[in-house]
């Protein structure tokens, strides 16, 4: 090779530079990103090894299974906005730090837990703490970050988180491999060790002055809150979140039922899912744009590209394995650009529009739509969908296209001039 024309090599500062650049800003954020990587790696080694755990160290059924986590489910979803309403009285971080060390205390028993009753229970117990996580770190976030860089911040925590839940995924390979009861049961534990560390690494954030409690009665509020638009949002919010019941529940059952490609096929749909959220979130989030007419038309985006997913699922149950391989991996790639418009659109309106005197609180209270979703998603996919086949398949498309925007547009109007009529407001 000619030296004189040769690329000169990169020097590791400039690595390194470049890979603070990407990391969030300042020491708390570093901190927070590593406590949720930490987070996300043990819930990738649980998720990629329950199943197997739950039939082969728990001795349940799979239908014992999905009870017990569909009861659970109901539980968190209940217990998501009063448990995130805690956040007004004692400091979100110092919550957040409690539900992590609850939730690593009763993964350790569940490790150790055999049947469905046991099973039930401290899943249910687990899930009182997991619905708040989501507004709880939102919150932490929002609080810390500038208003410009908050979306950026959110987006580059989530691609961290992602990377987190491949790592995990591959530290489950091995474990499942061995296939004793104290494999298994090392899956679950690692998972409390997880969120013991991450418990750990929040307490090490200096936490500044914004984060101040601002209601004395959070309880009161949340039986008090009548904000209908933005409630309407937290809707809009759950419709677009079906992409995840989607992704591990509605394509992996049609691709197997309703499809010639091949069941190996599954594993690179979520390996193309994985990678271009990794890729493409925080390029993405920061070319969102900042206004309400750009959040509006994201909205729209979402909507149409989940609708068009819908379509080209339903045309790959009719053509040969090749064809339907080739329109499954476009369909994941539509599914995954609506996966992360709607996170965009997710972190960004309810933030935004959440009243800043109760921000905990509405943020819980927007997090029910996503909950909610877990819970209605996969029945609604496999009893409804799946089973109506191209009618349902074009129902949920419609949905997409065409709810959505319907419900989000006006509700951001207006909920963006209460902001500017709260800015205009002369300070006391």
């Amino acid at each position: 090779m000619n030296q004189l024309t040769a690329d000169p090599p990169v020097p590791t500062a400039s690595r390194r530079s470049r890979l603070l650049t990407w990391l969030p800003s300042g020491r708390n954020l570093r901190a927070f990103a590593l406590a949720e990587m930490v987070d996300s790696i043990g819930t990738g080694l649980y998720l990629v090894g329950a199943a197997v755990f739950c039939l082969r160290a728990a001795g349940l059924t799979g239908a014992q299974t999905g009870l017990g986590m569909t009861v659970a489910g109901l539980v968190g979803f209940l217990a998501a906005a009063p448990v995130g309403a805690l956040g007004e009285r004692i400091n979100p971080q110092r919550l957040l730090r409690l539900i992590q060390i609850w939730r690593g205390l009763w993964f350790a028993a569940l490790a150790f837990t055999h049947g469905l009753v046991p099973f039930t229970a401290i899943n249910m117990a687990i899930a009182l703490g997991t619905g708040a996580v989501v507004p709880l770190s939102q919150s932490i976030v929002g609080s810390m970050a500038a208003d410009a860089e908050r979306t950026k911040t959110l987006a580059t925590i989530r691609s961290i988180r992602n990377v987190g839940f491949s790592l995990g995924a591959l530290a489950a390979a091995p474990l499942i491999a061995v296939n004793t009861v104290t494999s298994l049961r090392g899956i679950v534990l690692g998972d409390a060790a997880s969120f013991a560390l991450s418990a750990f690494l929040l307490g090490r954030m200096r936490i500044p002055a914004r984060l101040t409690v601002t209601v004395r009665n959070p309880w009161a509020a949340l039986a008090r809150f009548r904000d209908r638009p933005y409630a309407r949002l937290a809707v809009v919010n759950g419709l677009l979140s079906l992409h995840m019941s989607m992704l591990s529940v509605g394509i992996p059952i049609w691709v197997l039922k309703h499809t010639r490609a091949p069941a190996s096929l599954l594993a690179v749909l979520v390996t193309v899912n994985t990678v271009m959220a990794i890729a493409f979130q925080v390029p993405i989030a920061a070319r969102a744009g900042e206004s309400a007419a750009a959040f509006r038309r994201i909205v729209r985006y979402t909507g149409l590209v989940l609708a068009g997913c819908c379509g080209v699922l339903l045309l790959a149950a009719k053509v040969d394995a090749w064809a339907a391989a080739a329109l499954l991996v476009a369909a994941i790639a539509l599914l995954t650009f609506g996966e992360i418009w709607q996170a965009i659109v997710g972190w960004e309106l309810s933030y935004r529009y959440a009243d800043p005197e109760q921000r905990v609180l509405y943020l819980s209270i927007f997090s029910l739509g996503g909950s909610a979703q877990q819970i209605i998603g996969p029945a609604l996919l496999t009893a409804g969908v799946i089973r109506l086949g191209t009618p349902g398949w074009l129902a949920l498309a419609l949905v997409f296209a065409a709810l959505p925007a319907a419900l989000a547009g006006p509700a951001i109007r207006t909920l963006d001039r209460r902001v500017e009529d709260r800015s205009a407001q002369p300070a006391i």
